[in-house]
């Protein structure tokens, strides 16, 4: 593991894979997905995490990061980019365009 990757245990990896190939909306979304990303919001016990999906620039690859967020000060979910895991990625996969 690298230092820039996000700690997860084998079940976490296992249930944001099912969320991520089982969400409706992911699903949904994937039909008319473009270049921009998407973001889903998922809780897991104590934590939480958001998933990043976005084409790459082959419009056949979709890409999907996961990231953990933290609650700040005022009561909101803050989303922590500095660790990541790829749950689904393309061989050349760039970073979401908004990081």
């Amino acid at each position: 593991m690298n230092s820039g990757e996000l700690r997860l245990s084998d079940y976490e990896k296992g249930f944001l894979t099912g969320f991520y190939f089982t969400e409706p909306n992911i699903q949904k979304d994937r039909l008319n997905r473009d270049e921009d990303n998407d973001w889903y919001g998922v809780h897991i016990g104590e934590r939480v995490f958001d998933l990043c999906v976005w084409k790459d620039d082959d419009i056949d690859n979709e890409v999907c990061v996961v990231y953990e967020c933290y609650l700040n000060d005022g009561g909101f979910w803050n989303t922590d980019t500095s660790k990541q895991w790829f749950l689904k990625e393309s061989k050349d996969a760039t970073k979401p365009k908004e990081l």
